[in-house]
Formats: C-alpha cells, sequence, structure tokens
C-alpha cells in the first residue's frame, strides 16, 4: 500500500472539519474561506492509491489524484494550455487529463516563445500565405492533431469527453453572422467529431450559439460570469437542439465555461473599497457562492419535461466547464478554486500552476453542493452592498475580451516578424 502524502491526510482532515454546519457570516472552517498557507513545492505525480490504470498504450501506470477526480468524484479534469508537439500531452492524458481548452492568449504564449513553429511558417509564407491566414493554419493543425490524440477517450466515453477547445476570432465577439460563419469555417478545416468550437457568451453571440448548436456543431460557450448570461447560456444550447434537425442528438454536444477566479479580483477589489468588517469578511468568498449556485440551476434547468424530450432524442447535458481556477491572489491556496468547485458531471479546467498544486496537494472531497444555502447567504450579502453581479460581469467580459483582443494582435505581429526574418 502506498503512504498518502502529508499533506492529502492534512486535506482530508479539513475536510471533515468542513462538513459541519455552520451560519452565516461563514467561520474559517467553511470552504468558503480561502486559506492562506500556501505549498511550493517541486511538481511530482502522487498516487492517492495502490490501483492501477492503463495508459494510452495499454501499459499499467499507477492512478493519479486526476483519475480519482473522474472515478470518484465524476469531474472531468481538462488541461487549459497547449503543447506543441502535441506529443508532450502524452503523459497528462496517462495521468488522467481527459480534454484540452485553448484560448488566443495560449497560442500567442505558445507561437512567440518558441522556435518550433518555424519551420511551418517558413512553408506557409513560401506559399504565399498572408499573416491571419498563416496563423490559423497552425491553429489548425494543432487542434487537429491533438483531438486526435484525445479521439480514443472520446469513443470510450460515447462523446463526453476527449474534446479539444478552440475559440473564434475575439474579433468576431459582437458579430453574430461572423462567429457563425466562422465557427462552420472551424468545425470543417478540423475535421474532428471532438472539437468544441468556442464562442464567447455576449448577447450578439448567444445567438450565433443556437444557429451553430442547431447544425449539429459542438460548441464550448466561453466567458461566463455572471448567473443571468449563464441561464441565457442554457437556453441557446436548449433551442439550438430543439431546432437541430437530426433525429439523433447524440453527437452534439457542449460546455458552457464558467469563469471563477476573475469575479473574484473584481468582487475583492470593490468589497476594499466598501471596507466593512461585513464587506471584508465576505473577500474571496463570491466567486465560488456564484458557481455553487449556477451548479443548482444547472441541475434545474436539465431536469423537467423540456429536457426530458430532447433527452430521448439522445441530447447530451451542458456540462459546467470551470474556468479560470488558477488562484489570482497570492494569499489563497494555489488548489482553493479546484479544490472548492468538485461535483459530478461537471469539468475543471486546470492551467499549468493549479494542476502542479492540486496534482501535489489536492483535496479530493465532494465540495460543489456542500453548502448551497450559504452560497445563496454570501450571493445576497454581496448584492445588498451595492454591488451588481450583472455589471461584474459586464466589466470582466469587456476586459477579458479586450485581453484576448490583444494577445490575437500580438500574436500576428509576432508571425509578421518571424517571417520578416526567415525572409
Amino acid at each position: 500500500m502506498i503512504v498518502l502524502n502529508i499533506h492529502y491526510k492534512i486535506g482530508m482532515a479539513m475536510a471533515v472539519a468542513m462538513a459541519s454546519t455552520s451560519a452565516f457570516p461563514l467561520s474559517t472552517t467553511s470552504f468558503f474561506t480561502p486559506q492562506t498557507w500556501l505549498h511550493n513545492r517541486p511538481f511530482r505525480l502522487r498516487c492517492l492509491r495502490g490501483t492501477m490504470e492503463h495508459n494510452s498504450n495499454g501499459a499499467k501506470i499507477k492512478s493519479t489524484i486526476l483519475h480519482h477526480l473522474f472515478h470518484k468524484q465524476r469531474q472531468s479534469p481538462y488541461y487549459d494550455n497547449l503543447c506543441h508537439p502535441v506529443s508532450d500531452l502524452l503523459p497528462f492524458i496517462d495521468n488522467g487529463i481527459r480534454g484540452v481548452t485553448t484560448n488566443p492568449a495560449i497560442f500567442e504564449r505558445a507561437i512567440s516563445s518558441s522556435n518550433a513553429y518555424n519551420e511551418q511558417l517558413r512553408k506557409l509564407v513560401g506559399a504565399g500565405k498572408d499573416i491571419e491566414s498563416a496563423y490559423w493554419e497552425l491553429v489548425v493543425q494543432d487542434i487537429h492533431d491533438t483531438c486526435k490524440l484525445l479521439e480514443p477517450i472520446y469513443n470510450d466515453s460515447d462523446g463526453v469527453d476527449g474534446y479539444v477547445s478552440v475559440a473564434v476570432s475575439p474579433k468576431l465577439a459582437n458579430d453574430t453572422k461572423g462567429t457563425i460563419e466562422e465557427a462552420k469555417w472551424l468545425h470543417k478545416m478540423i475535421g474532428c467529431s471532438n472539437v468544441y468550437i468556442k464562442i464567447p457568451a455576449t448577447d450578439e453571440s448567444i445567438l450565433s450559439m443556437k444557429e451553430v448548436i442547431s447544425l449539429g456543431i459542438s460548441v464550448n460557450a466561453t466567458l461566463i460570469f455572471c448567473l443571468q448570461r449563464y441561464e441565457a447560456v442554457i437556453d441557446a444550447y436548449l433551442d439550438g437542439l430543439e431546432a437541430c434537425g437530426r433525429t439523433d442528438l447524440s453527437k452534439v454536444s457542449s460546455a458552457a465555461a464558467f469563469y471563477i477566479s476573475r469575479v473574484d479580483s473584481i468582487l475583492d477589489k470593490k468589497l476594499e473599497q466598501i471596507g466593512t468588517s461585513e464587506a471584508l469578511d465576505l473577500k474571496g468568498k463570491g466567486a465560488i457562492a456564484q458557481a455553487v449556485l449556477a451548479y443548482q440551476l444547472y441541475q434545474k434547468k436539465f431536469s423537467g419535461a423540456r429536457w426530458e424530450h430532447l433527452e430521448k432524442k439522445g441530447a447530451k447535458k451542458q456540462r459546467l466547464m470551470w474556468a479560470s481556477t488558477n488562484v489570482k491572489t497570492p494569499a489563497y491556496l494555489d488548489t482553493f478554486y479546484v479544490d472548492s468547485l468538485i461535483g459530478p458531471d461537471t469539468i475543471s479546467t486546470i492551467p499549468d500552476q493549479a494542476l502542479k498544486a492540486f496534482m501535489d496537494h489536492g483535496i479530493l472531497s465532494r465540495t460543489l453542493d456542500a453548502r448551497v444555502s450559504e452560497a445563496q447567504d454570501i450571493y445576497n450579502a454581496i448584492q445588498k452592498l451595492g454591488i451588481d453581479w450583472g455589471s461584474v460581469g459586464s466589466q470582466l467580459e469587456h476586459e477579458v475580451l479586450d485581453s484576448f483582443t490583444k494577445s490575437f494582435h500580438n500574436v500576428l505581429q509576432c508571425i509578421h516578424n518571424k517571417t520578416l526574418v526567415q525572409v
């Protein structure tokens, strides 16, 4: 029997302690309270039990916390990053990763910080491709190759997991028709059933989601920051399924990427500006509380007569996908957002920093629906302080879209500079 590491033992003891009820305002034992002890240790894979799994080549490997997250808690861990060459993703898959998400910032980092794309760029420039066309050629190739790598997971899970997400251009966020056309083009060019086309949840693009879903294209509805917008995303998915002419809906899938740590970044600043003891006590609690309520909304919307009618035609539920799970406040535990949102039939997209931390000392405990009433209390308390959740969502939507648009322009400039050198 493999001995459990001390952090896991301590974490489980904490999880047991957190199971006791507490009245609002929350005690320091609540999982809504970000712990302030950090673990800065080298990344090494931990085995929580002596059980064995099989890797993509059929060889036996020891199961990791990511395997346990999926098999015991029914949450799918996705890697929020890009690997080039894609074969570098194999160790992640072997250790339990079940999907991949990307965004313009990830492609900017990958292309600008590496020479790995230079040969491909040289060929594209030699073939007369313009800068933006060359960028999309690189993206399509990487996403296609990654989809092929994850295809066994997609097939084994009957299309539930094994997805790779790729975003439409952030320049199209407010262009309904343009988003639809680019989603169709990306889906056709990548040519894989397990690709998610990422469409931002702006007012204009929610209309696009319905149309794209109705065409049988799977969608990652991204940049969701508040409950009102999340409900609109669910409705767009249901409307799209109902408008789809297929008798079998089993090949159409969707995820709803609800952002977490970015929400706390805005809320904490607003709470600090208010400055009362009540406001300061709510710091680091709002994002998790809202996510807990989002899960309740998910369970409500994907039940009842309307959903059952679609389910009979093979429709899959649009799973919640927790995004932005890196801790942005140094005082918070580095696994805080991953640990606090563990629950069945969800996806956790985990970037490098959070993945290393979670694999080293993450806590495996169902937390997502453990304190629903407390989450509602926190949500209401923040609202009573004069903070409007919808306004926070709108602010974050603009900020992140601006950031992704900047990354998109930066990577095009980087490609331009690389082509000048090669010419």
